[in-house]
């Protein structure tokens, strides 16, 4: 596994983050704990919801490090999974 990395410069809350290469790409990720935002994602894994309450993994591609669009929510069971749980397009 690569070696562990602050995040973007300039962020106020440095997150320690992880690289690996998936779908043929690097991806960064990190591992996130619930919050009380309300909000659900759609976790490319599985297509079921990640509610935001649950504890779950961000991962976006890793040459788009400030692209807020590109970041998706799996459970953290699917990122796991990941190379066998493939579901098409919804990661990429």
């Amino acid at each position: 596994m690569p070696p562990r990395r602050d995040g973007p410069a300039g962020s106020e809350r440095r997150p320690v983050l992880d690289e690996v290469e998936f779908a043929g790409q690097e991806w960064a990720f990190r591992q996130v704990r619930g919050n009380d935002s309300g909000r659900s994602y759609l976790c490319p894994g599985c297509q079921q919801d990640v509610p935001a309450s649950s504890a779950h993994t961000v991962a976006w591609p890793a040459s788009s490090m400030s692209g807020v669009e590109n970041r998706r929510h799996w459970h953290t069971t699917c990122w796991n999974a990941r190379d066998r749980r493939r579901p098409g397009h919804a990661w990429a």
